[in-house]
């Protein structure tokens, strides 16, 4: 989807309209308080919330402004705007709409009991803001029904269908008990916030593009840390790390993308991973990266899209690998592997491993405590799309 300003809408009456279990806001003034629960009482927070802010290029201010505190029916938002939301829920935040959103948690707890805990079924593009000096939290139900698996699995505890942007400078904390943490099945972006997340299979997950720009993000997942998964349009599955403090602890990858992952900025410290990045082509140009992995730490393969001129480029950062013992590599690129920058401290038993130009002309690589001037390509395997060769 693409981000566009929106003109100035006029200022509509607020209205309140229940449908089913869950209140639906389909109207909003420019400052209207609003209960989820078919109710007319308002109710104010303590906490100041800026609603003018912009985000993705698009004024709010131009757009109205409700004041929701949620009950256990939940909430269908149905008309573009900025809704600010606090108290707690059971049931849904669900956006459905053709215009921009943006939800405000300002001490708000939604634990779903029925699919994910904020569902974006339709929107121009969707931003999620943490309040200031707020500590927020959302989880999602184990199960899903059949009616919200009939056409694409919704398993996310956050998740939209569109593209999704995550902003703000309160906590936000994601339990992920069915599937995944955060998805966005388009563009998702983090601008900031603080951000703990527990997911039973993957942290965070783009499907055309994830950004991080800022933000400290603690991920402790099962599966994958955060990845981009587009593996069918070209120049897709892209993931990009520019800034923030990332910390990833997972039982599988911890930075993965389909097509390329690119890191310029921020730090990202991966404790414990099978594969620590993981692309068909990798590009690192800045950024303090501490990677523990298993099997490779930095390790470029084939994927369903790209399988062909493989690589990994660093020209800068500062860089740590630590790995297990056994058949691994801490740098392995099934194509390329070129240094131009950057420091790189490795131990491991195999260092660097490449199927084709190997090239260190700049930058400082040391190796089990030594600098070493030349690249070796150890050759020693690891299996397909796993450090080995394909």
């Amino acid at each position: 989807m693409k981000r566009v300003p929106l003109a100035a809408t006029a200022l509509l009456a607020s209205a309140l309209l229940v449908t089913g279990c869950a209140a639906t806001v389909t109207r909003a003034s420019s400052t209207t308080s609003a209960s989820s629960e078919p109710t007319t009482s308002a109710s104010n927070s303590a906490t100041a919330v800026d609603t003018s802010a912009t985000s993705g290029d698009i004024d709010w201010s131009d757009l109205p402004t409700t004041e929701v505190t949620l009950s256990d029916d939940g909430l269908t938002i149905t008309e573009a705007g900025t809704y600010v939301l606090s108290g707690s829920t059971a049931g849904q935040v669900v956006v459905d709409t053709d215009g921009n959103v943006r939800v405000i948690l300002n001490g708000a707890t939604i634990e779903s009991t029925d699919g994910a805990a904020i569902q974006v079924d339709g929107a121009e593009t969707t931003v999620i803001e943490l309040t200031e000096g707020t500590t927020n939290a959302v989880s999602d139900a184990s199960t899903r029904s059949d009616d919200q698996t009939e056409d694409e699995e919704i398993d996310g505890a956050i998740y939209s269908a569109d593209d999704l942007i995550i902003a703000g400078t309160g906590t936000l904390n994601v339990t992920a008990t069915f599937a995944d943490g955060i998805v966005g099945k388009d563009d998702l972006r983090i601008e900031s916030g603080t951000i703990t997340l527990e997911s039973v299979d993957d942290g965070i997950r783009g499907t055309d593009s994830l950004t991080i720009s800022g933000g400290t993000i603690t991920i402790d997942a099962a599966g994958d840390g955060i990845k981009s998964t587009n593996d069918t349009d070209a120049g897709e599955g892209q993931l990009i790390v520019s800034g923030g403090d990332i910390t990833i602890t997972t039982g599988d990858d911890a930075v993965k993308a389909e097509q390329q992952v690119t890191i310029t900025g921020g730090t990202i410290d991966i404790p414990e991973s099978v594969e620590g990045i993981e692309a068909p082509v990798i590009v690192i140009d800045g950024g303090d990266i501490s990677v523990t992995a298993s099997d490779d730490g930095i390790n470029a393969a084939a994927s369903a899209i790209v399988t062909t001129g493989l690589s990994i480029t660093i020209n800068g950062g500062d860089i740590s690998i630590s790995m297990g013992a056994g058949d691994t590599d801490a740098i392995d690129s099934n194509g390329d592997l070129t240094i131009t920058g950057g420091t790189i401290d490795i131990t491991a038993q195999s260092a660097t491993d490449f199927d084709g130009t190997g090239t260190l002309s700049g930058g400082t690589l040391i190796v089990n405590g030594e600098q070493v001037t030349e690249l070796t390509g150890q050759m020693m395997g690891g299996g397909m799309g796993g450090g080995g060769r394909p």
